[in-house]
């Protein structure tokens, strides 16, 4: 598997620049860096680290069709909805991959032989954030909305992140939507929001169902 951390092809000082994107406060300006009403038709794909580009996504129905087939049936609860939300994700990683440049968008920060077409974590929150807005604009999520973007700093492997949020409707309770930690079209991380801001990675196991 790819080094999560950038050895190569970037400078000591690129690397200490794109760690402090995903240090201190970060929620607010996140936030406000992802669409308020994206469409399948028409939104944008953040990438090369930190927002750097953007890379215009128009989808076709047929394409986001695929998506939608994630949702059928609607999901029973919300367990059952948080999985349909995590391959949607993956789902349309792929979808706007193949138009961005990022299908080789690799775990975590990657090894940048090709920096564009990576994603870090401030990339990947702003783009899931904006999935999820779809996905409840389109009438799919039954249990769930869109949350405020997640910040934690933890010292682990995986250093300082972002992730993107769902709040459960019927309870309040905030799960991260982290499609950081694997590699592009892999289904998102789903782990309760608290959880993960205490430290949770992948390499601790499947986070509790709840």
């Amino acid at each position: 598997m790819p080094s999560r951390f950038p050895t190569l092809g970037r400078t000591p000082l690129a690397f200490l620049l794109s760690l402090a994107a995903c240090a201190g406060h970060e929620e607010a300006r996140i936030g406000s860096m992802a669409a308020v009403h994206p469409t399948p038709a028409h939104y944008s794909l953040c990438h090369g680290n930190g927002c750097r580009l953007r890379t215009d996504i128009s989808l076709s129905p047929e394409e986001w069709q695929e998506v939608r087939a994630i949702f059928t049936p609607p999901a029973a609860d919300a367990i059952a909805e948080r999985n349909q939300i995590s391959l949607a994700v993956g789902r349309l990683e792929i979808l706007a991959g193949r138009q961005a440049g990022t299908l080789d968008d690799a775990p975590g920060m990657g090894v940048h032989w090709q920096e564009d077409g990576q994603l870090d974590c401030v990339d990947e929150t702003i783009n899931t954030t904006q999935d999820l807005r779809m996905f409840a604009a389109d009438g799919l999520l039954r249990f769930h909305h869109p949350g405020a973007p997640g910040h934690r700093f933890v010292l682990s492997a995986w250093g300082p992140s972002n992730t993107a949020t769902v709040i459960e409707n019927a309870s309040g309770k905030v799960y991260a939507i982290d499609s950081y930690f694997l590699a592009n079209g892999e289904p998102a991380s789903v782990v309760p929001l608290d959880l993960w801001i205490a430290g949770w990675v992948p390499e601790d196991g499947p986070p509790p169902a709840s």
